[in-house]
């Protein structure tokens, strides 16, 4: 929003005011120490303000910048356009195809787009055809016990991570992992060509996914996770 947008939105709510008899353009000149002509110059758009001067007039209507700025003005401010991007929720059975139909996509939403860049990509096999970031949701039986206070997590997936390299030095990572169900959240090793999808809880049994032949254990990681969304 520019200045000259702000007195357009300044300049319509006095005309809406003036219009209700909320108050009356010499009063208001008064109150706010401004010659009348200025005011009324203004109001009919005849000439714009100095800063100090709608400040005054702000001032004496007791209203703030976000008094002002309507509610999409207000999603520009704080989401910028280029400063986010839409990241597509699909169901668990789809989170390993490279590319979704639109039919596929249940939903948007939108994640910094500094945040994504920082997050640091790690595969071991060519996926720079797939679209990097996808969200899933999954209850709480396919999350594993990862959140044991959450109904659902709605889980974001880097695609291009299918490493078992920590991403944090000393801690092991969350995987989205593709499953005959659909998919699961695990920690993630391979033994005996085999995956063991290790739950949260020691005392909970260990999956062991046996690895297809012809196949390696990165076609089984749909990415790592790398935020979580509870539901409570």
């Amino acid at each position: 929003m520019t200045i000259q947008d702000l007195q357009d939105q300044l300049r319509a709510h006095i005309r809406a005011r003036i219009g209700r008899g909320e108050l009356t353009g010499s009063r208001l000149a008064q109150q706010a120490r401004l010659p009348q002509g200025h005011l009324s110059n203004f109001l009919n758009s005849r000439r714009g303000l100095s800063l100090d001067s709608m400040g005054r007039l702000m001032r004496a209507l007791h209203v703030g910048v976000l008094d002002l700025v309507g509610r999409e003005d207000m999603q520009r401010l704080a989401y910028p356009q280029q400063s986010v991007e839409a990241v597509a929720m699909v169901s668990p059975e789809h989170a390993a195809q490279a590319r979704f139909a639109a039919g596929q996509i249940l939903e948007t939403r939108n994640f910094s787009k500094s945040f994504l860049r920082r997050l640091r990509p790690r595969t071991e096999v060519d996926r720079s055809d797939w679209l990097r970031f996808v969200l899933i949701r999954l209850d709480r039986r396919s999350s594993g016990g990862f959140f044991p206070r959450s109904r659902a997590a709605t889980l974001l997936v880097d695609r291009h991570y299918s490493s078992l390299e920590p991403y944090h030095r000393f801690e092991p990572n969350l995987y989205a992992v593709r499953t005959e169900e659909g998919c699961v959240a695990a920690n993630l090793s391979v033994c005996d060509n085999c995956l063991m999808l290790r739950p949260r809880q020691p005392r909970q049994p260990i999956e062991v996914v046996r690895i297809a032949p012809g196949r390696s254990y990165f076609d089984y990681i749909v990415g790592r996770i790398c935020h979580v969304g509870l539901e409570v």
